[in-house]
């Protein structure tokens, strides 16, 4: 047996999971292998990349169409009848239609991992959703990333019993817990620099804050760490204003020791996996409860372990959610105890369970149909 993951490429922060998988798999003799390729310039200037040597790497065809970039790698060409291939739930990834017609002929099981739906559907091309929501169906499994996910899955008719929920995390990067020595007012954006993050929200909100703490003399910091198309923005921003550093894309200690000095991290816009890096590193979230935020935003709870302000994703209305995490007694200590009780709630190994909890249903359903 063969569980194959086609992917478009593996993000440093990906691999855990799929050591994890394969470890567990091989002890079960079951083999399982990745298909990946090339990341397009946007992914690529967001995430780290690796390569894994026991992983099969193709040559992808990457193409830009009105904007957006389209992929094809073959995958279908390196598939053995019987195969259980998961992939990601996209339109842009064009190996999935030749996957979901070689999964209805039978010659393979056929799952998705992912959202469910996009959730940042403003700017996703209406044929896409029309195709995703075709091709949604008669599949043998599907791996959600949250709850979120499968409650999207079941109110587009999904039936509840092929839905396997992940909940979708990082691996927890120390071994012990560190001595959390929070610096005060100390606030951190870590993410890619483009629209959907609003960097620019985030910089004009702080500066705000920024203001009246130096009238009450008070400390304030906002550490940006991260690269992309908005990186302009913010080097601007850095050399007007003294309380915004500007570090890059930083990975493993330094990003830590960031995580871990930081009283609270700025995402007013489309919260994904930080979620995680906030409960690891009891770094509260505040962010806003619009509706474009990824699937991990589950993680977050108002008043418990973040601070979710309403819709309303104002310049003022953010300033006015820092300054309150700031002022109120007891408030930010609340929050970071609050991560800190939730963290170990979402770990690589659950999430490897998990999934292989849902191959092992794909494999024992004698009556599954691809």
């Amino acid at each position: 047996m063969r569980v194959i993951f086609v992917q478009k490429f593996i993000p440093h922060y990906r691999l855990p999971f799929f050591e994890a998988v394969k470890r567990e798999l091989n002890n079960r003799n079951i083999e399982f292998h990745i298909i990946y390729g090339e990341a397009d310039p946007f992914e690529g200037s967001k995430v780290k990349m690796v390569h894994p040597e026991w992983a099969t790497k193709v040559n992808s065809r990457i193409l830009k169409v009105a904007g957006r970039y389209i992929y094809w790698q073959g995958a279908a060409w390196k598939l053995k009848k019987g195969d259980f291939v998961v992939a990601e739930h996209a339109a842009k990834l064009l190996d999935n239609y030749i996957l979901y017609f070689l999964s209805r002929m039978g010659y393979i099981h056929f799952g998705y991992f992912g959202h469910g739906e996009n959730f940042q559907a403003a700017s996703e091309f209406w044929i896409s959703r029309k195709v995703k929501k075709m091709m949604l169906h008669n599949v043998t499994r599907w791996f959600a990333y949250t709850e979120v996910s499968r409650n999207s899955l079941l109110s587009q008719g999904v039936d509840e019993n092929l839905i396997s929920v992940v909940n979708n995390t990082l691996e927890k990067p120390y071994t012990k817990t560190p001595d959390f020595e929070k610096q005060r007012n100390k606030f951190l954006f870590i993410g890619g620099l483009y629209a959907n993050k609003r960097p620019d929200l985030i910089i004009a909100a702080a500066e705000i804050v920024a203001i009246k703490m130096a009238q009450e003399n008070e400390p304030f910091e906002l550490h940006i760490v991260g690269e992309g198309p908005l990186l302009d923005v913010v080097l601007e921003a850095e050399a007007r204003y003294d309380w915004l550093t500007y570090h890059g894309s930083l990975y493993g200690d330094e990003k830590e020791q960031m995580l871990i000095s930081s009283v609270a991290i700025l995402v007013p816009w489309m919260v994904g996996l930080v979620a995680v890096d906030s409960l690891h590193f009891r770094c509260p979230i505040l962010t806003t409860s619009m509706a474009e935020h990824s699937p991990e935003v589950a993680y977050l709870k108002h008043e418990v372990n973040a601070l979710i302000g309403p819709e309303n994703s104002s310049v003022e209305s953010f300033a006015s959610l820092i300054e309150r995490y700031i002022c109120e007694p007891g408030l930010s200590d609340r929050l970071q105890n609050g991560c800190g009780e939730d963290a170990d709630r979402y770990t690589i190994s659950a999430m490897a369970e998990s999934f292989i909890s849902g191959v092992d249903l794909v494999y024992k359903n004698k009556n599954c149909s691809a």
